[in-house]
C-alpha cells in the first residue's frame, strides 16, 4: 500500500473518531437540556440575554427569600392572634352579669356554738347586722372592769384584725339597738360592720363563734381566681422553644403570679384577758415563738400579743417579714410578693377549777307563832364547795315565794274560800355574783370568800326578799331565814319560800385565730413613662430586676424591598395590663363584699377598656397577619412570572429536543456500526 493511501485511510479513521465524539457530545448536550429543562447551564450560551438572564434569577432568589421569611413569621402570628382571639373573648365574656354579678348576694350566717350555754348564749340577729367581710367572728365574755358586778365586757373579733369591746349587764334595761345589742367592728379590713346580738344567757365568763360567708361573691372569687389562670397560661403561651409574649427572652416563661400581692397575715388574740400560765404560740414557717403568762404580767392580750410580736421581731436569722402589734392583734406582712410563708398558732390555757354548789335544804321548817305553835321561822341552807375559784366563775341563788303556776294565788283561794285573799303574788329574786379580776388580786379566791361576797350582793337586792342572810364571816355555808313564821290566817302553807341555787363555771379560755386578709385594691395611677417601661408586678423577672429591655422586644422580618414588619406582641404590653387589673378588682370586689359595689364597679370599667385596647392590639396582629399572606401572594405571582420569564430565555422546546435527541443517537448508532467495522484496523495498517 502506497504512503499516500495509508495517510488518507488514517484521516478518515481520524475522522471517524472525530464524528463519533462529536455525536457523543451532541447527544450529551440534548439529554441534559431534556433532563435539565433549559438550554444550557452555562451562562455563555445565552449571548446577549446572559445580563437580563441574571438579573431575573437574582430577582426569584430575593423573592423566594422574602416568602421564606413570611413563612418563618407567619405561623408565630396565627399562634399570637389565636391567643388574642381567646383574650378577647375573656373579656367580653366577664362583662356579663352572669359572670360579673352587679351584687354579692346576701350573707348566710351559721348557728353560733356556743361553749357553755349556761354562760354566754347568743343568737345573731342577721337582719338587723350589716357584715363587710367572709369571718369567723369569737364573741367572749369576762366580768366588766369597771361596771358593777353582774356586768361583763363582751368582745368580738373577726379574726381579720376587727375588734370591738362592750359592756352588758342583763339586769339593766338593753338599750335602742333595734331589739338586740350592736357591736360595731373596728380595724382591718372587716371594720365598719354591725353586729346585732341578742343574748340568751349572759351569766359568766365563756366564749361563742359563728361564721359568715358571701356564697355568690365566693363563686364569682374563684371564677376570677380561675380566669386569671387561663390568662397566665395564654400569655406563656410556647410556638416551638420560644416563648410568644416573652420578648426577646425566647427561653424565659413571662408571666408570673397574675395575684400577687405581699402576703398579709392576721393574728387574733380573741378575748380581752388572760390568766397567770396560759401558754400562747406563734409558728411561722415552722419555727415556734412562745410565751408564758407569768403572775406578775398584764392579763391583757394586748400585753401578750405584744411579747410574741417583740420574740418575732428578735428572730435570728431574721424573717423576711414585717411584724407589728395592736390591740391584741398580730400583723405579719411578707416584704415582698413573692414571699409566702406559713402560720399557725395554739393557746394552752392553765387549768381552771370546777366548781358547784350544793342543793339547797330546809334545816328548820316555819311554825305557827304561839300560843298555836313555837313560832319558829324557815331556814334554808346551801355550801359552796370547791377547791378554789377562777375569774369569771358566777354564783347564783334565787329565792321564790308563792307558786309559779298559780302566780296571784287564784287556784288557791278556790280551794280554800274561807282564808283572805292576802297572800303575796308569785316573786322570784335573784341574787348573782361573779368573781371579777379585781375581786380576785383582791383575794377572793376561795369559796368562803365567795360566799361573802354573795352575802354582800344579797343585801343589795331590789325589791328586798322575805328572807335574809346570815351574816359575813360563817364560812362557805349559806343561810337563808324567813322574815315570818307560818300565817296563822293560811295555816296549809308551811313553806315560806324555796331556793334554788346553781355555780356557772366562768371558762376564759383563750383562743387565738389566725386568718390570710383577702386581696386589696391596687392604686389605680398612671405611672410616668420611661424608656424602657418598668416591668410589671407579674412578669417573671419583676423581683430580680425592676427592668429589661428585652422584655418589651418585637420580632422583626424583611418582606419586601426597603418594607420590614414589626410584629408581635409581649406580655408586658399596656392592654394585658389593664386586662389583669381588670381581674385583679374583680377578684377585690369578691373578696370584700362590704365594697363589692364600688369595686366592681371599677372593675367593670377597666374591663370594658381592656376589652378596647387587646381589640385594638389583636387588630394589629391581625393586619400584621394580612400584610404577610399578602406579600406572600404577591412575591408568589411575581416569582412565577419571573420563572416564565426566566424559561423563555433558557427553556427549551422538549418534543423539540427529543427529536433531535432521538435523530442524534440514530446517528451516533450508525457511526459506532461503521467503527465496529473497523474496530480491527491498527495505526500499524496504516504505517505499514
Amino acid at each position: 500500500m502506497s504512503s499516500v493511501t495509508q495517510v488518507s485511510s488514517y484521516a478518515k479513521y481520524l475522522g471517524l473518531v472525530r464524528n463519533l465524539t462529536n455525536g457523543q457530545n451532541k447527544v450529551d448536550t440534548l439529554s441534559e437540556q431534556l433532563t435539565t429543562g433549559k438550554k444550557s447551564t452555562d451562562l455563555n450560551a445565552y449571548g446577549a440575554e446572559t445580563q437580563k438572564l441574571l438579573a431575573l434569577r437574582a430577582e426569584l432568589t430575593q423573592r423566594e427569600s422574602y416568602v421564606q421569611n413570611i413563612n418563618t413569621a407567619s405561623p408565630r402570628v396565627k399562634a399570637a392572634d389565636t391567643v388574642l382571639n381567646s383574650l378577647e373573648k375573656i373579656a367580653t365574656d366577664w362583662q356579663s352579669s352572669n359572670l360579673m354579678p352587679f351584687q354579692p348576694g346576701p350573707a348566710t350566717v351559721t348557728s353560733p356554738f356556743n361553749s357553755n350555754p349556761d354562760a354566754l348564749k347568743l343568737t345573731v340577729n342577721g337582719d338587723k347586722s350589716t357584715f363587710t367581710q367572709n369571718a369567723r367572728y369569737t364573741v367572749t365574755s369576762t366580768p366588766s372592769k369597771d361596771g358593777v358586778n353582774g356586768s361583763f365586757d363582751v368582745t368580738v373579733t373577726d379574726g381579720l384584725g376587727g375588734k370591738t369591746t362592750r359592756t352588758i349587764n342583763l339586769k339593766t334595761v338593753p338599750p335602742s339597738d333595734g331589739g338586740g345589742y350592736n357591736f360595731k367592728i373596728e380595724g382591718g379590713p372587716g371594720g365598719g360592720a354591725v353586729l346585732n346580738l341578742s343574748f340568751d344567757q349572759l351569766t359568766a365568763a365563756s366564749s361563742s363563734t359563728f361564721n359568715v360567708s358571701w356564697p355568690q361573691a365566693n363563686d364569682m372569687r374563684d371564677r376570677v381566681e380561675g380566669a386569671l389562670r387561663d390568662i397566665q397560661q395564654l400569655l406563656n403561651e410556647q410556638f416551638g422553644d420560644r416563648y410568644l409574649f416573652a420578648g426577646s427572652r425566647y427561653g424565659t416563661e413571662p408571666v408570673g403570679d397574675l395575684l400577687a400581692q405581699p402576703q398579709s397575715t392576721r393574728v387574733t388574740l380573741n378575748g380581752s384577758m388572760v390568766n397567770t400560765d396560759d401558754y400562747f404560740e406563734v409558728s411561722i414557717d415552722g419555727k415556734p415563738f412562745g410565751y408564758q403568762v407569768q403572775p406578775g404580767d398584764p392579763k391583757t392580750v394586748t400585753f401578750v400579743a405584744s411579747t410574741l410580736n417583740s420574740l418575732i421581731q428578735s428572730a435570728n436569722p431574721k424573717l423576711p417579714i414585717i411584724a407589728s402589734a395592736a390591740n391584741g392583734v398580730i400583723s405579719l406582712i411578707s416584704e415582698d410578693q413573692s414571699r409566702k410563708f406559713d402560720v399557725t398558732a395554739r393557746v394552752q390555757n392553765s387549768m381552771s377549777i370546777d366548781n358547784s354548789m350544793t342543793a339547797p335544804t330546809t334545816t328548820q321548817a316555819a311554825t305557827l307563832p304561839a300560843p298555836a305553835g313555837t313560832g319558829l321561822k324557815q331556814i334554808d341552807s346551801f355550801a359552796l364547795t370547791g377547791d378554789g375559784v377562777d375569774i369569771g366563775d358566777t354564783y347564783e341563788i334565787n329565792v321564790v315565794v308563792g307558786d309559779p303556776d298559780d302566780p296571784f294565788n287564784r287556784k288557791y283561794y278556790s280551794e280554800h274560800p274561807d282564808e283572805p285573799e292576802d297572800l303575796p303574788p308569785y316573786q322570784q329574786y335573784t341574787v348573782r355574783y361573779t368573781v371579777t379580776e379585781k375581786d380576785y388580786n383582791n383575794g377572793v379566791t376561795d369559796v368562803s370568800k365567795v360566799a361573802d361576797m354573795l352575802r354582800a350582793e344579797f343585801s343589795k337586792t331590789s325589791p328586798v326578799p322575805p328572807v335574809t342572810i346570815d351574816p359575813a364571816g360563817n364560812g362557805s355555808t349559806i343561810q337563808l331565814t324567813s322574815n315570818s313564821t307560818m300565817d296563822p290566817n293560811h295555816p296549809s302553807r308551811v313553806q315560806q319560800f324555796s331556793t334554788s341555787v346553781r355555780a356557772v363555771n366562768g371558762q376564759i379560755d383563750n383562743t387565738i385565730s389566725v386568718a390570710t386578709l383577702p386581696s386589696q385594691a391596687d392604686a389605680l395611677t398612671d405611672l410616668p413613662y420611661v424608656d424602657p417601661p418598668d416591668l410589671p408586678f407579674y412578669d417573671s423577672e419583676y423581683m430580680s430586676n425592676r427592668k429589661n429591655s428585652k422584655a418589651w422586644d418585637k420580632a422583626a422580618v424583611t418582606i419586601d424591598d426597603g418594607q420590614t414588619l414589626t410584629y408581635g406582641v409581649t406580655s408586658d404590653d399596656r392592654a394585658f395590663q389593664k386586662l389583669v387589673a381588670a381581674f385583679r378588682m374583680a377578684h377585690v370586689a369578691a373578696s370584700n363584699p362590704g365594697k363589692y359595689e364600688e369595686y366592681i364597679t371599677k372593675s367593670r370599667e377597666l374591663m370594658a377598656q381592656a376589652k378596647d385596647e387587646v381589640r385594638s392590639v389583636h387588630s394589629k396582629v391581625a393586619s400584621d397577619l394580612a400584610t404577610l399572606e399578602e406579600k406572600k401572594t404577591a412575591h408568589t405571582t411575581a416569582s412565577a412570572t419571573v420563572v416564565e420569564r426566566i424559561a423563555g430565555i433558557e427553556g427549551i422546546d422538549e418534543t423539540e429536543v427529543a427529536a433531535r435527541l432521538r435523530t442524534s443517537m440514530n446517528a451516533l448508532e450508525a457511526a459506532y456500526t461503521v467503527a465496529g467495522q473497523r474496530q480491527k484496523l491498527s495505526l500499524l495498517n496504516y504505517i505499514a
